[in-house]
């Protein structure tokens, strides 16, 4: 949804004060609770039974059909992230890509870590022996010795230690050994197992592993992918620890790229939570740096939403601005009511809308946001994964563009690209259809509805085109950072003169015709 009342008079303390005043009377009674717990528990114990058989797709079927209800159980949560994985699986082996991706972006929300590991831990080319190996200067000569047949023993409590002796020396044929099954590990693509040995070798003699620092590092940062993705929302020390010494280790560029983008996903990761108990009428809280989620009843999914808030918002500041976030004064309210009839209640919305966002800019200085707030209902099943990164987006965008208000379409098409992919290609299927019933807008139609929506049977239509067209240019030379640039000079001098000055296009008419190649040959304009 689109934001709400930029100078709207009413107060965030108003509607926080009617909100959490009558919050208690519309709890559920228990006869629902019992049946709502009965259908989880059925799908959660038929979808174990469908994992159990390997029967990946039913089992996300199974548990995907009451998501709406476990209010973020994390038996529950745990199943669906391995029905996923096994089912991307099949669709991989069964070259169905496209399917693929779709529940791949579900599981980046319930595993956050899963991006890294796409990034990371599975390169279509991983190095080789060869090929990495020949980029380290190999290990200097050892010295020759005897051969000499022992077997080494334990020293005796009262023995003096002699670092010297025979008997602490390590046997080439035992490190050359470790070195063997670490190539072959590595070569069948178990890093974990290989990082081990690697580490075994390391430790008999450290020159021994020299030619192996590549690998070795990938290794290690596959190893620390795998253990933020086991640990969940807050990465273990370990990992950090794993991921500074592959960049000791490793001088490819692409490696030490990666690794510093997987520190930096495990310091975003570090979302300091402060609970704040329920008190009298009002409800429970959780507060991070920039928000303050207000709930009725799961305090898991509350620190849920916390955590994709603080994620979504990092990502769209350093996505569309370039910027290390800095934190927000006053924070955004989150408030999660329970059901569809509650939100409506409380806020005046349709029951049928998944939620909204409200802001407010000081009139004095416009650049100064003076309240942001977000309202969602939690018996939407895509509330984490689709509604709160959209709303989140708009929350970021207010403020952003000087005295100007972002133009609705680049606002709602910047905040439908933080959902998964698979919404927009949703979107875009409806392109043919709208032409044919010559509801399709050109650039400059589109262009010129900056505060209003377009009538009712064009709604569709806009809300595709604003996609589209915030992709195809966000798509272009420079990025998100041009397009953002792009629409502060529209705001300020016209659209059309910015998209000479930013793209290269001659005129409205030009961009049409670009756009509409870009859409699959689908003419834009004319009606």
């Amino acid at each position: 949804m689109v934001r709400n009342g930029l100078f709207t008079a009413r107060c965030a303390g108003f509607l926080f004060a009617l909100a959490l005043g009558i919050g208690s009377a519309f709890g559920q009674d228990a006869e629902s609770k019992l049946r709502r717990q009965l259908a989880v528990q059925a799908a959660l114990q038929q979808g174990r039974d469908n994992l159990q058989r390997g029967n990946y797709q039913a089992a996300v079927y199974c548990l995907e059909k009451e998501i709406a209800r476990v209010d973020g159980n994390r038996d529950y949560m745990n199943a669906l992230r391995e029905a996923y994985r096994g089912y991307i699986r099949e669709l991989q082996q069964s070259n169905r890509s496209a399917e693929a991706r779709t529940y791949q972006e579900r599981l980046k929300i319930l595993d956050p870590g899963y991006q890294i590991e796409l990034n990371v831990s599975r390169p279509s080319n991983p190095p080789t022996i060869a090929s990495l190996a020949a980029q380290s200067a190999p290990p200097p000569s050892p010295v020759a010795k005897p051969a000499i047949n022992y077997t080494a023993r334990p020293q005796k409590p009262d023995e003096p230690y002699d670092p010297f002796a025979d008997s602490n020396s390590a046997p080439a044929s035992s490190n050359q050994d470790l070195l063997e099954r670490a190539r072959r590990d590595y070569d069948a693509k178990n890093y974990e197992s290989a990082n081990r040995l690697y580490e075994e070798a390391n430790r008999l003699d450290s020159r021994s592993t020299a030619p192996y620092r590549e690998l070795w590092a990938f290794c290690k940062l596959y190893t620390a992918t795998a253990a933020v993705n086991k640990a969940g929302w807050v990465p273990p020390a370990e990992a950090e620890k794993e991921v500074l010494a592959a960049l000791n280790l490793s001088t490819s560029l692409e490696l030490q790229r990666q690794a510093k983008e997987l520190l930096r996903a495990i310091g975003d990761r570090r979302i300091d939570i402060r609970h704040v108990p329920a008190q009298g009428q009002k409800w429970p809280e959780v507060e991070t740096t920039n928000f303050r989620v207000i709930y009725h009843e799961s305090r898991e999914l509350a620190e849920q939403a916390a955590r994709v808030a603080e994620l979504t918002r990092t990502t769209v500041i350093r996505k569309w601005f370039g910027e290390e976030p800095k934190p927000w004064e006053p924070k955004c309210i989150i408030f999660l009511y329970p059901n569809a009839d509650f939100y409506a209640r409380q806020t005046g919305k349709a029951k049928d809308s998944p939620g909204h966002s409200t802001s407010a800019r000081d009139p004095a200085n416009l650049e100064r946001v003076v309240k942001r707030q977000i309202d969602l209902h939690c018996d939407v099943a895509d509330m984490l994964t689709h509604v709160l990164p959209h709303e989140t987006t708009h929350a970021v965008l207010v403020g952003r563009f000087g005295r100007h208000d972002l133009p609705r379409w680049a606002d709602e098409g910047m905040a439908i690209l933080s959902e998964p992919r698979e919404k927009m290609e949703r979107y875009l299927k409806l392109l043919p259809s709208l032409r044919s019933r010559h509801e399709l807008f050109s650039a400059a139609e589109l262009m010129a509805l900056h505060d209003n929506y377009p009538e009712a049977r064009r709604i569709t239509a806009f809300y595709v085109q604003s996609i589209s067209l915030v992709d195809f240019l966000s798509s272009q030379k420079g990025g998100p950072l041009a397009f953002t640039r792009f629409i502060r000079d529209g705001l300020e001098s016209g659209f059309e003169q910015a998209l000479q000055r930013h793209y290269g296009f001659r005129d409205f008419k030009d961009l049409d015709e670009r756009w509409s190649q870009s859409a699959g040959g689908v003419a834009l304009s004319g009606r």
